[in-house]
């Protein structure tokens, strides 16, 4: 049977096992050694857990446990393991402590989360949820811009690093901070370190000046940043790290990007871009059994139709171009890469609605199939990420449109 001493053994090897992994085992080491040292003053039987210099080890485990913990009332000591995750937790930053928790629970295994929920009364799912309310709890406006761009670069730093390496993505990151900080100077206030190697430090530090700076200004740095590390993974064969960014960060701290106009996309496209390409590639589809000129005229006119609905479309305007060489001129508002996902949506599928009734008589049927191959794939593949049904808009056409 498992006791009290061999299951605390397990949990704290999994965290520093767990810490280790993104920092190193020293530095994960170090701090919870430090950790369980202030927590001796209220759980004074946590000076039977000594965690031993990783340095000195070879297959000895870093962790020891006394016998003598055993005599100690369970509950207590699992009240002194939550209060250590609690502590871990808070320097982990507002979103790291819920998957932290999780891993804790999935690399434990079963046999001793059965332990710690029944014996310790430590219920590691119960922690997860709770973290998860008392974070929604937390007032939206109490995030401050230092904290998103704290966030955004330890989230930038950890989907870089799981396509190429830790030491790479924290070199790479600082590096693309430093070279911007001609063109924005306040990135002066954000610096990067390797805590592998920087006991003490913290990977991502923001200074508090950073909240004096206008917030436009703030997300055009943001999107620097991201668009150049994005450039060289692409050179470097690697894949947008649009969707990975997306998911480390919460709905809190992406609608506080939107408000620095930072839509995060895949491939770097703005919503600005998707429009553009849409629209060319409308001009080029309706253009095959027409003039160009009357497609350019038939696209703006479709735009006219829907603007009162999506406000941005007033902003959108198609003519023929003025200048030899060009097929078309656009006009569109920078603004529109600040919309949100579902207008983007909502607009381009009924747009493409619209469009396949006008046409019924020439290339209806076909026009969606023409529209697809003709797009670029990496603009297919974002409208199709951004939810654009093009099997649902065929099947309504085929059900309502004749």
């Amino acid at each position: 049977m498992l006791d009290t001493a061999d299951v605390t053994k397990k949990f704290i090897e999994t965290i520093i096992e767990i810490i280790g992994r993104k920092t190193s085992k020293d530095y994960a080491a170090v701090t919870i050694r430090n950790v369980l040292r202030k927590l001796q003053q209220t759980y004074p039987f946590l000076r039977a857990i000594e965690i031993k210099n990783t340095r000195s080890l070879e297959l000895e485990s870093v962790v020891a446990v006394q016998e003598s913990l055993n005599i100690a009332n369970p509950t207590k000591v699992g009240a002194a393991l939550k209060d250590l995750m609690t502590v871990l937790m808070t320097s982990l930053g507002k979103t790291a402590g819920y998957f932290f928790l999780r891993e804790t629970r999935e690399k434990i295994g079963i046999a001793y989360d059965t332990i710690l929920l029944k014996t310790m009364d430590v219920d590691l799912t119960l922690m997860q949820s709770t973290y998860i309310v008392e974070k929604k709890s937390i007032d939206f406006l109490d995030i401050q811009d230092s904290d998103v761009l704290r966030r955004f670069v330890k989230a930038l730093i950890d989907v870089v690093d799981r396509q190429t390496s830790r030491t790479f993505a924290i070199t790479f990151i600082a590096q693309h901070v430093h070279a911007l900080r001609e063109r924005y100077p306040f990135l002066q206030y954000i610096s990067i370190n390797d805590i592998r190697y920087t006991f003490g430090s913290e990977e991502v530090a923001v200074k508090q000046e950073i909240n004096n700076i206008d917030k436009q200004s703030l997300g055009k740095a943001i999107k620097a940043v991201l668009e150049n590390t994005e450039k060289t993974l692409a050179d470097l064969g690697r894949n947008s790290i649009a969707n990975d960014l997306k998911l480390q960060l919460t709905m809190d701290y992406l609608a506080k990007l939107r408000e620095m106009g930072v839509i995060i996309t895949p491939f770097n496209i703005g919503y600005n871009a998707v429009f553009f390409e849409v629209i060319k590639t409308l001009i080029e589809v309706i253009g095959k059994t027409s003039t160009a000129n009357d497609a350019i005229l038939a696209v703006n006119s479709y735009l006219r139709k829907m603007d009162s609905k999506y406000e941005f479309l007033k902003h959108v305007k198609v003519e023929p171009a003025a200048n030899q060489g060009d097929i078309f001129h656009l006009e569109m508002s920078e603004n529109i890469d600040t919309i949100s996902e579902s207008d983007a949506r909502r607009a381009i599928q009924q747009l493409l609605e619209i469009i396949m009734v006008s046409l019924e008589e020439k290339i209806g049927d076909d026009f969606i199939s023409q529209f697809k191959e003709s797009l670029d794939k990496k603009f297919l593949m974002k409208i199709e990420e951004m939810g654009v049904n093009f099997h649902m808009i065929e099947l309504h056409h085929e059900l309502f449109g004749k």
